[in-house]
């Protein structure tokens, strides 16, 4: 089978069938197949992840490694580098040790006994912490926003951590190295298993509460969790940072969410090392790479060298690339490709898109159909007013938009607001009887079937087509294909910014906000919040056009795209080049209407 695979390249579905057929293991084929292959494809988890390599017997010595969307890069590096320890876990460990100390006392040696008593304590404190900080919720003023009963996080260093758990006086890298060499998360293991097959208490080791309704794997220890965390807690890395999350109290009781210690790497910059260095080259590819000075802070922030190279590159990009005239002689040619040279070990390329500037129209949307100002910022994007007014809309557009309709929004809290504002005014079943709505599945297992039903409706013969929400940053917003007739039309409503309360993100904006005062070159943190909006705006707009002859309209629902330049200059080069720049008297509705009824008659 490994030879097999090696001769006729095929993908996961094709081994998985033909392990089958031939009754063999076709993930152990593949890795067999691993040392005499030349292309590998593999996900980015098993690439950035030297320990991942090293299972699976991958060497990346003078390989050429290229990264497609690679703008996911940054956050799954943070993701390799982080866990999380929830009280349940912790609680799991604690009784689970306590039960393995009460039968094998007399067995173990004063040394073990010792060890077992440090991680007893070191487990005591982390829950009584996060006990104590769950229940004192409404004391402290600690809290997001307005409502009583939202999360409340903190961040805090691991060495502050310790200090006010008051176990600063207890040697972490002796009690690691003690959990290794013991293998005691392997043997809880084998305990709690044994346990649960000769007694009825498995619900005592395994779950200590007995309205515990978070899921712990039968497979994975407890405390192999925690041995994990402490593991991140005596790291080397300076850019480690500890969050305490409390739930409310009514989300604690109705819900899976458990107070936790989160272990989180603020920067993602070094990690990337262990890869650049051991392969030939490392290609980063993808559609929303730029500004390329965010990516190399993001990935290169250590390197002043390339951070001021990409500063550059991306200056001149901007004045000879992105301000490119609205026509060129010949309309169907496509722009043309710029490339430049920063560092002999950094070089960036940034090319047009494949279609002409006729067929694609991107449109500022500033009013509804009842002048009703599109603000959807998080203060008045629920009003009812806001809502109605995005359904006529849709409404409006779904009579001129054929076959394939895709809106987006800027989150699920507030896709399901707009469709209980719809239901209850009879909006939703008006706008399904222009086309059929379909919505973004919660579930990722769901996402095929829901696509094949949209895709069936919207190419139908009858024209009626279909209406397809999905949510920017979602399921459906990035690697769907959204060809042909599947999406003539992308609505983006608002700019899906993250939470800026967010600890984590308040850290990496402060940092960055002090690199660049040092070093004079780089982002800011203001130009970072706003880069990361962009991106999920542009990955969810690229769904549509996804060849040559495809062609579809984009409109950009919301007063801050056609007023904010900055906002308008992030847009995607292809986007901008076929409409300059918004004018306040082309945002409006019925200037929108005419641009896009006028676009759809050419096409036909």
């Amino acid at each position: 089978l490994a030879m097999h695979s090696m001769v006729r390249p095929s993908d996961i579905e094709d081994m998985a069938s033909l392990g089958k057929a031939s009754h063999a293991c076709s993930y152990y084929a593949s890795r067999e197949a691993l040392a005499a292959a030349e292309v590998v494809v593999l996900p980015y988890n098993t690439l950035l992840s030297p320990q991942a390599r090293q299972s699976v017997g991958l060497s990346i010595t003078n390989a050429l490694i290229v990264i497609d969307e690679a703008h996911n890069i940054p956050e799954t590096l943070r993701a390799l580098s982080s866990c999380k320890l929830s009280m349940q876990v912790a609680e799991a460990a604690l009784a689970q040790l306590l039960a393995y100390t009460r039968k094998y006392s007399e067995r173990l040696a004063g040394r073990n006994l010792f060890y077992l008593g440090q991680i007893r304590k070191i487990l005591m404190a982390m829950i009584k912490y996060l006990k104590r900080g769950s229940s004192s919720q409404d004391d402290d003023g600690g809290l997001e926003g307005n409502n009583n009963r939202v999360q409340r996080k903190e961040m805090i260093a691991a060495v502050d951590l310790m200090f006010t758990l008051k176990l600063d006086n207890i040697n972490l890298f002796s009690i690691l190295r003690y959990l290794k060499k013991s293998r005691l998360s392997q043997k809880l293991l084998g305990f709690v298993n044994h346990t649960a097959a000769t007694t009825t208490s498995d619900h005592v080791l395994n779950e200590p509460d007995a309205q515990n309704v978070e899921f712990m794997s039968k497979h994975v220890s407890s405390m192999s969790i925690f041995e994990t965390f402490l593991d991140k807690l005596t790291g080397t890395s300076r850019e480690g940072k500890i969050i305490v999350e409390w739930p409310s109290e009514e989300s604690s009781t109705t819900s899976s969410i458990s107070p936790t210690l989160r272990f989180v790497q603020i920067h993602s910059a070094s990690q990337l090392d262990n890869v650049v260095e051991e392969a030939h080259a490392v290609i980063l590819a993808g559609g929303t790479l730029r500004p390329f000075s965010h990516v190399a802070a993001e990935l290169f922030g250590d390197d002043v060298d390339v951070m001021r190279a990409a500063s550059e590159a991306e200056g001149q990009l901007s004045r000879n690339f992105d301000m490119l005239p609205k026509t060129t002689p010949n309309k169907l040619r496509p722009p043309p490709s710029s490339m430049a040279q920063i560092t002999p070990s950094l070089t960036t390329f940034t090319c047009g898109h494949v279609i002409p500037p006729n067929n694609v129209i991107t449109s500022c949307l500033s009013t509804g159909p009842t002048s009703v100002k599109l603000d959807f910022r998080h203060s008045s994007r629920s009003s009812n007013q806001m809502i109605d007014e995005l359904g006529r809309t849709i409404m409006n557009m779904c009579n001129v938009v054929p076959s394939g309709f895709v809106v987006f929004l800027p989150s699920y809290k507030y896709e399901s607001q707009v469709f209980q504002r719809w239901r209850s005014t009879g909006m939703l079943s008006q706008i399904d009887k222009l086309k059929r709505i379909h919505r973004e599945p919660k579930n990722s297992r769901d996402v095929e079937d829901a696509l094949a039903r949209y895709s069936s409706e919207a190419s139908s013969p009858s024209k009626k087509g279909a209406l397809l929400f999905s949510v920017m940053g979602g399921k459906m917003s990035e690697g769907i294909n959204f060809a042909n007739d599947m999406a003539r039309c992308v609505l983006v409503a608002g700019l899906p910014f993250p939470d800026i309360t967010d600890p984590v993100l308040k850290e990496k904006m402060e940092s960055l906000d002090r690199e660049f005062r040092q070093r004079g070159t780089g982002i800011n943190g203001q130009d970072y919040y706003q880069n990361l909006c962009m991106r999920t705006v542009n990955q969810s707009v690229g769904r549509a056009i996804r060849h040559s002859n495809d062609y579809a309209a984009i409109v950009l629902c919301d007063y801050r795209y056609s007023s904010d330049m900055r906002i308008w200059n992030a847009l995607p080069q292809w986007l901008r080049r076929g409409s300059g720049a918004p004018r306040s008297e082309d945002a409006s509705f019925g200037k929108v209407m005419k641009n896009v009824r006028s676009f759809f008659a050419e096409e036909k």
